[in-house]
């Protein structure tokens, strides 16, 4: 059975993903305790055996209160939709909210021989150059698209060039 980690119980979400032609999920969140700040914790939960549901994120993802996320399509990088989030890395002279630089992080499925099936791992991240101001609703993942989208290709372009290569 799946359970939120103890911490996280509170403002549970739910929200229905589709990852590919009648294919879908359910994308939990639940936050930790907190005044000023707190973490919130994802699933990407699907049918398991049985009654059980399946967590597609394995590495236990979750992120500060002042994040965005979002999942994102496109082909050329995944057949899947894109998960990304961005959160908030707290720099010297800077208050718990204003203008911060954000860590990016894009999970992609992929699949796993040893686990029997397609999993969201990360497929790359990166801190932005560029503050942002959450409160004042900076689009932090739009703003960084076109770096996310270039990164995330030549991560897929180096992982096609080795699984290729004779071993």
């Amino acid at each position: 059975m799946l359970t939120a980690p103890e911490a996280f119980g509170n403002d549970p979400k739910v929200a229905l993903v589709e990852l590919g032609k009648n294919e879908y999920a359910l994308l939990f969140s639940a936050a930790s305790g907190g005044v000023s700040g707190w973490q919130i914790y994802f699933a990407l939960l699907c049918p398991g055996k049985g009654r059980n549901l399946d967590d597609l994120f394995l590495s236990g993802i979750s992120v500060s209160n002042q994040n965005q996320h979002a999942f994102w399509n496109d082909p050329e990088i995944s057949e899947a939709p894109i998960f990304l989030t961005a959160d908030f890395v707290w720099g010297p002279d800077e208050g718990h909210y204003g203008d911060h630089r954000y860590i990016i992080s894009a999970y992609v499925r992929m699949p796993s021989s040893l686990l029997g099936g397609s999993y969201y791992q990360l497929g790359d991240g990166y801190m932005t150059i560029h503050k942002y101001d959450l409160e004042a609703n900076a689009g932090i993942l739009t703003s960084e698209k076109q770096e996310i989208i270039t990164r995330l290709k030549r991560v897929r372009a180096e992982t096609d060039i080795q699984q290729r290569a004779p071993r």
